[in-house]
Order: structure tokens, then C-alpha cells, then sequence
């Protein structure tokens, strides 16, 4: 029989799960809610690149952001992981010198290396054009994409300590919606006056800059920026011990995610290149939500790891990953039947991705229905396993892409990337498990899978009838709409679980004092 004290405890602890769980899906969904306005702006921009554009030259676009996006990780020294694991520690530990000490570190040391970094990109445009990618016109795009360098470090940075002070909105105000919709505006103004793709990379930098310096505002309104320097405790090295297999782990993780567009480019298939990086974007929707769930994850992860509270965390872990998985296959379902009316949205040279389209969507749910794994393995100390999981995924990417690349082009880029991602999920689900024994599966998975595939099925038979009778756009819209409502209504009927039942319960409550 239960002692009082015991049943006190009990429920203590209960309230304390339960606010884990009202914290990840408020920041979750305001994350979601910047993540998903990124999307649409996204996905708007890249329509509008794809037909002023074309294939070849959106090729040359992505290619000289990737090349500088991966330069603008190589700065970064992991100090943006570092940040967001050490933030909440010190805040929780009311330590300001500390805090302070964090800031400096993490600002100072990427934005020098940006500046230097930068230049040097500047100076290598012309050879690194024309020995290596064989595009003479490359040269004045990257020279001019070499500028954004240090701004992408720096945003990132500052990024990285709003979500360390838990403050999801902050990133979605400047980050999400600044940066995207002022780069679409410009984008579209510099396009029709006949700038081409000179025009695009000109809005991209001067978005960047915007942005900087909001994030720039956000932090100083969290922690005053305007003090005196010799009042911070710096334990770099100690940032820097931490950081270090991460930076490198970082590293390599973004060079694999580019890889695949710097081999299609050594090619010199500039066309395969726009035509990937388009079925790349599309696809990437199935992230939002999960990307949303990480970015929340970090600081409640390393909170509780660093309180010992496994039972928590290991609750935080499956319901994050029962949503992440929830969220992403009727996307996944819906980028499957409907795969090449969506890329003719982007132009009918862009219909010969579809079936890449399909292979990276896969990769996206399975990366979405693993959950946070990769942030538990990192944010709970284990820094240096996160460096040789790097490691592996880098090796088995760049293996897969030589072999399929070569091939089959854009849809064996889809392929090794796809499988790559796989591997390394699997990996990640057996470390977490043989080292803090939690485990984000049970029952309740069935529910979404079961619903899904009742989705599915109705949504193939009535789709083969609307082939017949709309257009193309029409059939998507009527077809997505349906296996949406099916999937919903399907979940509902098999029942919510307790903590969506606890989510919604908020919701409405939240709802009938906004009405009083």
C-alpha cells in the first residue's frame, strides 16, 4: 500500500512530466509556426527562382550558397551546440558571470573566423570555379555569396542563445520570417529588373545582414550586451573541450548534407543540380515539425540529464517522437501520390525528379519517426560518440554517392543520402538504448500507422477517379485535403493518448479565456 509521502511524490513527479510535456509543445509549436512560414516562403521563392531562373543557372545559385554555407559552419567551431547546452545550466545555477562569459566566447570566436574565412573564399572564387566546378560564371556569384560568411555564423550563433533562454519566438520573428519573406521580396524586385542570379545572391546577403543585427536586438534584450567585458567568468577551454567533437561532428554532418550537390556540380550537371536541390526542398516539409520538437528538445534534454531525471527524459523522448512521426506521414503520403504534379509547379524540367522526390521523403519520415535521438546522444554528454557517429554517416554518404552518382544522377543523390540517413538513425536508437536504457516506441505507434495506411488506400482509389476529371493542381489540393481530413478523423477514432489529450485540454482552455 502507498504512503501519502510516497503518493505526494507520485504526483509531484507527474506535474513535473507534465509541464515537460506543455514546455516541448508550446516551444514546439512556436518553432513550427516560424518553421512553417520558412516553408511557405520557401517554397514560394523557389518556384519563382525555378521559372525567372531555369535548372542550369538555379544550379549555379545553390551550388555558391552551399559552398558558403558549409564555410559558414567551419567557423562556427560547434560553439552554437555548446551555447545552447551551457546557457540553460548557468541560468538554471543563477551564475551571470558565467553567462556572460558564454556570450563573449560564443560570439567572438565565430565572427572572427567568419571575417577571415570570408576573404579567403573571396580570393579562391576563380580557381575553385574553374578547376573544379568548370563554370567561369560561378566566379562573381561566389565572390559575392563569400560575403554572407561571417553574417551566417554570427545569426547562427546568436540563434543558438535565444533558444538557450528557451525564447522559441525570438528566432521565428528574426530568423524565420525577416530573413525569408525580405529575401523573397528582394529576390523577386532584383529578378525583374534583370539582375538574374546576381540579384537573388545580392537580397540573400542583405537579408542576412537584416537579420544579424534583429537577433543582435533579441539577445541584448535577454542579457544587456552593453557591459563591461571583464565581467564575465570565460571558461572557454571548457566550451571548447565540449564543443570540439561536435564542431567536427557538425562539420562533416553538413558537408554530407551538401555533398550531394558539390558531386552533381564536379559533374558539372548544373541541371541535375537545381532539379535535386528543388525535390530537396519539397521534401524537407516533412521536417518542420520535427526540426520545431529538436530545437525545444536541446535545453530540456541537458536540464534533465543534468538532474538526473531519466524517467522524464525518457517520456519527453516518446511523445516527441510519436509526434514527429505522426506530423510527417500524411506528408510523406501526400509527396508520394501526388509527386509529379508537384514538381510541375516548379517547371516540366523538374517533373524528372519525382521519383528522387519520393526517396527523400522516405529519408524524412524515418529521420522524423527516430525522434531526437541524435540531440539526446549529443546534449547528455556524449559529444565524442557524436563525432564517429559523423564519421560513419560522412563515409557511407560519400561511398553511396560515388556509386550512385555517376549513374543515375540527381535520383542516385537521393538514393545515398536516404540510405546514409537510415544507418545513422539506427545507430543512434541502439546507442541511446545500451546507454541510458530508454527507448521512444510502444503501443501507441500503431495508431498513426493504422491510420495512415486507411488514409492512404482511399486517397489512391478516389485520386485514380480525379486524374480523369481535374487538372493537375485541382487533383492535388482535393486529394491532399482528403487524406488529411481521413487521417485526422482516423487518429480521432482510435483514440488520443494522454498527453495529446493534455495538449489539447490546454489548447482549449487557452481558447475559452481568449472568448471571456
Amino acid at each position: 500500500m502507498e504512503t501519502p509521502l510516497r503518493q505526494k511524490n507520485l504526483r509531484e513527479h507527474k506535474a513535473d512530466s507534465d509541464q515537460n510535456i506543455l514546455l516541448a509543445a508550446k516551444g514546439g509549436g512556436i518553432a513550427f509556426a516560424g518553421n512553417l512560414f520558412v516553408y511557405v516562403t520557401r517554397f514560394a521563392f523557389g518556384i519563382i527562382l525555378a521559372n525567372l531562373l531555369g535548372a542550369e543557372l538555379l544550379g549555379v545559385y545553390s551550388l555558391s550558397l552551399t559552398i558558403t554555407s558549409i564555410a559558414g559552419a567551419v567557423v562556427l567551431l560547434g560553439l552554437n551546440t555548446g551555447i545552447a547546452r551551457y546557457i540553460p545550466i548557468a541560468t538554471r545555477r543563477k551564475d551571470q558571470a558565467r553567462l556572460w562569459g558564454i556570450i563573449q566566447t560564443g560570439i567572438a570566436l565565430p565572427g572572427i573566423l567568419g571575417l577571415i574565412l570570408a576573404g579567403s573564399v573571396f580570393l579562391l572564387a576563380e580557381p575553385l570555379s574553374y578547376h573544379i566546378f568548370n563554370r567561369p560564371d560561378l566566379v562573381p556569384v561566389l565572390r559575392l555569396a563569400s560575403i554572407g560568411i561571417p553574417l551566417i555564423a554570427l545569426t547562427t550563433i546568436l540563434s543558438s542563445i535565444t533558444q538557450g533562454f528557451k525564447r522559441m519566438e525570438y528566432k521565428v520573428y528574426a530568423e524565420d520570417i525577416t530573413l525569408n519573406l525580405l529575401k523573397l521580396v528582394l529576390s523577386v524586385g532584383l529578378l525583374i529588373a534583370g539582375l538574374s542570379v546576381m540579384g537573388a545572391m545580392t537580397a540573400h546577403v542583405i537579408s542576412l545582414t537584416v537579420t544579424m543585427l534583429l537577433l543582435f536586438y533579441f539577445v541584448h534584450r535577454l542579457i544587456p550586451l552593453n557591459r563591461p567585458l571583464s565581467g564575465a567568468k570565460r571558461n572557454s577551454a571548457e566550451m571548447l573541450r565540449f564543443t570540439l567533437p561536435l564542431y567536427l561532428s557538425r562539420l562533416l554532418s553538413k558537408f554530407s548534407g551538401s555533398i550531394e550537390t558539390l558531386v552533381l556540380g564536379s559533374f558539372n550537371i548544373m541541371s541535375e543540380v537545381g532539379i535535386y536541390t528543388t525535390a530537396l526542398r519539397l521534401s524537407s516539409i516533412g521536417s518542420l515539425f520535427h526540426y520545431s520538437l529538436q530545437r525545444i528538445a536541446v535545453p530540456m534534454i541537458s536540464d534533465l540529464h543534468d538532474r538526473g531525471k531519466l524517467g522524464e527524459l525518457n517520456r519527453v523522448y516518446q511523445v516527441m517522437t510519436k509526434w514527429g512521426m505522426t506530423f510527417n506521414l500524411p506528408i510523406f503520403l501526400t509527396i508520394t501520390i501526388f509527386a509529379k504534379p508537384l514538381l510541375a509547379i516548379f517547371g516540366s524540367d523538374f517533373v524528372a525528379g519525382a521519383n528522387g522526390l519520393v526517396i527523400l521523403a522516405f529519408g524524412t519520415l524515418f529521420n522524423a519517426s527516430t525522434g531526437v535521438c541524435g540531440s539526446i546522444v549529443t546534449m547528455t554528454g556524449h559529444s565524442k560518440l557524436t563525432f564517429a557517429n559523423s564519421i560513419i554517416y560522412l563515409g557511407t554518404n560519400i561511398a553511396l554517392d560515388l556509386l550512385f552518382i555517376p549513374q543515375w544522377g540527381g535520383l542516385g543523390a537521393a538514393l545515398a543520402v536516404t540510405l546514409s540517413g537510415i544507418l545513422i538513425n539506427v545507430l543512434r536508437l541502439t546507442e541511446i538504448f545500451t546507454l541510458l536504457r530508454i527507448w521512444p516506441y510502444d503501443r501507441s505507434f500503431l495508431k498513426p500507422l493504422t491510420a495512415a495506411l486507411i488514409s492512404a488506400g482511399a486517397t489512391f482509389l478516389i485520386n485514380k477517379q480525379l486524374m480523369l476529371l481535374v487538372p493537375s493542381l485541382l487533383q492535388v489540393a482535393i486529394g491532399t485535403l482528403l487524406l488529411w481530413s481521413i487521417y485526422t478523423l482516423a487518429i480521432v477514432l482510435l483514440k488520443l493518448s494522454e498527453e495529446d489529450r493534455l495538449i489539447l485540454g490546454r489548447l482549449w482552455g487557452r481558447l475559452n479565456t481568449w472568448r471571456s
